[in-house]
């Protein structure tokens, strides 16, 4: 009854969906490759299919597969993206390896088209993307469905509880939870998921192989402000200007979380400040372009290689409301993290990290600039920082061991 009323509802908003697609970019972008997707690629027989929604899970997608490559020694797998930038990204590392798709939009004759005559060992949704034809399409061909490192944010727990009639349904055909706390392992089971299936594995987030260490050679220079969000624009360049005006040796790097923002913060920094795109100065030689006072960073995928050349980071997505962004990235490579209070999408990370003393919680502009300072100044405390966020890092390892142990058990019986 569920199923039939939720694809009614599907095919009368359909129309209207179109449309507004037509004049949004983002939508756009990979419209046709969702609707009507190419699934040549998916061919490939007993393959592990990963859903990884945007950047942030993509990055988490491919951590996964590297991981499972070196360790098991296995290969094939398909990933599935909703956005272009994500799924363009993908494929520029992978480079034809691993097949990388736009997810098609849950309508069934377009996962029909995709799924084709494959044989998936399993479809693994990163970080729960609820698709109730993807999953119930799935079940149909006897595919086991398993969430990794589960999570429901407080906004979207809120949501879902008006729904959790219909959940259930869902939730029925989802094999296992690997949840990334026992908090949202608890929601999980709250909205219908059989506690059985639900395990609190932790968030592997927090695990990543790099491929390059810390950069010395830029590490003394480099202030970065990473993932920021347009609403905080306007406290990152007072903030700036004020760090300018007291340490005039320093690079300042703004890397927003939306490519569209690129032209806003450079025609505000241009005006003040020496400033070059990321795509201009990884190209350049230091001693050419020494002068450069500020970055933007207008390129998808090099934030982590930022961040490994970073004295110290500030995380947006934090100053404003919007939940945060992966707040774990500069401790990889030793580097201190600064946030905003609006850390609910990584409530439980944010906690870890203030007790291990590898970051530090802001409220405001004032409070930003102040630990800047603090940090820049302080070489022994930034340093200790450096050390509390490797340690917190190193040690989930075993994170990832368990997740994708279960991954490989449930895929293959390994």
């Amino acid at each position: 009854m569920w199923k039939l009323a939720y694809n009614i509802l599907l095919h009368i908003l359909l129309p209207f969906f179109l449309v507004f697609s037509l004049t949004n970019r983002k939508i756009r972008q990979n419209l046709m490759e969702r609707l009507y997707p190419n699934a040549n690629c998916t061919e490939i027989k007993d393959t592990i299919w990963i859903h990884a929604a945007s950047i942030g899970e993509a990055v988490i997608a491919e951590t996964v597969v590297n991981y499972i490559r070196k360790r098991f020694g296995f290969n094939n797998f398909v990933i599935t993206t909703n956005t272009y930038y994500a799924r363009d990204m993908l494929r520029k590392k992978y480079n034809g390896i691993v097949c990388i798709y736009s997810l098609p939009f849950d309508l069934p004759y377009a996962l029909s088209r995709f799924f084709g005559s494959s044989t998936f060992r399993s479809l693994i949704i990163v970080e729960t993307e609820l698709w109730p034809n993807l999953i119930w399409m799935a079940k149909r061909r006897n595919i086991p469905v398993i969430i990794i490192n589960g999570r429901i944010s407080d906004r979207t727990y809120n949501t879902y509880q008006n729904f959790s009639f219909f959940l259930k349904g869902v939730f029925s055909d989802i094999s296992l939870v690997l949840a990334q706390s026992e908090v949202h392992a608890n929601r999980f089971i709250s909205l219908g998921m059989v506690p059985e299936k639900v395990i609190n594995t932790g968030n592997i987030k927090y695990y990543r192989e790099m491929g390059y260490a810390e950069n010395e050679r830029h590490k003394r220079v480099f202030i970065t402000f990473g993932s920021v969000k347009e609403r905080e624009l306007d406290v990152i360049f007072e903030v700036i200007d004020r760090l300018k005006s007291r340490y005039v040796d320093y690079i300042y790097v703004v890397a927003p979380r939306e490519m569209n923002l690129v032209d806003a913060i450079e025609n505000n920094l241009v005006s003040r400040l020496k400033t070059m795109r990321y795509s201009f100065f990884r190209q350049s030689e230091m001693e050419s372009v020494k002068s450069v006072e500020a970055i933007v960073v207008d390129t998808v995928g090099d934030l982590l290689d930022i961040y490994s050349k970073s004295l110290i980071a500030f995380v947006g997505g934090s100053l404003a409301p919007y939940g945060g962004q992966n707040i774990l990235e500069p401790l990889f490579f030793g580097t201190p993290v600064l946030f905003g209070p609006h850390i609910e999408n990584f409530k439980d990370i944010a906690e870890t990290i203030i007790k291990g003393g590898a970051g530090i919680k802001v409220n405001n502009s004032e409070e930003l600039f102040e630990n800047i300072c603090l940090l820049i100044e302080n070489h022994i405390l930034r340093e200790k920082m450096g050390r509390d966020g490797k340690k917190i890092i190193d040690a989930q390892k075993a994170v990832m061991e368990k997740t994708t142990d279960i991954i490989m058990g449930v895929s293959y019986g390994a």
